[in-house]
């Protein structure tokens, strides 16, 4: 079995990230939706793909190219590590990553990914980079909450469907 197109975006970005991570960071976890956020040691990373566009390549044709927003929100210890952390993925971003195709294994309720190709690249068209700020004092926040920041992408991977 194979992810689709919006599963193989959001694990090619949380891979692309625990790399590029791993070079200047430590003890980051990286995760796919919020499942686990508020269980998770900070700083923690949590990535979707929520929001896609599809734009008819031509008149009479059935063919679309299509853009998708990814959400990455950063769960941080204090400010510092926000504007460093946000500023380190920024970067990292700039050129694009690769795109991957993963083939999954069903054990149970479970999927193991048994493999993965890169077939491609996921361009970025457009960053967003917002401190999340609740109108509440810090104190009042739960911690995961009290230094939050969303960075939304705009990325395509630049094929024909």
């Amino acid at each position: 079995m194979a992810y689709r197109i919006s599963r193989n975006i959001e694990a090619s970005v949380i891979d692309f990230l625990k790399d590029e991570l791993e070079l200047s960071w430590t003890n980051v976890n990286i995760i796919k939706g919020f499942s686990k956020v508020y269980e998770l040691t900070l700083p923690t990373i949590c990535v979707r793909a929520e929001n896609t566009t599809y734009d008819k390549v031509e008149v009479g044709s059935n063919s679309f190219t299509r853009t998708v927003q990814v959400f990455i929100d950063l769960f941080t210890e204090n400010d510092g590590q926000r504007l460093d952390l946000k500023d380190t993925i920024i970067e990292s971003l700039k050129d694009g990553l690769p795109y991957y195709e993963y083939t999954i294994l069903k054990q149970g309720r479970t999927s193991i990914i048994e493999s993965k190709e890169q077939n491609g690249r996921i361009r970025i068209i457009k960053i967003d980079d917002t401190a999340l700020n609740f109108g509440t004092e810090k104190e009042k926040l739960d911690v995961r909450d009290r230094f939050r920041h969303l960075l939304t992408l705009s990325i395509t991977i630049g094929r024909v469907e």
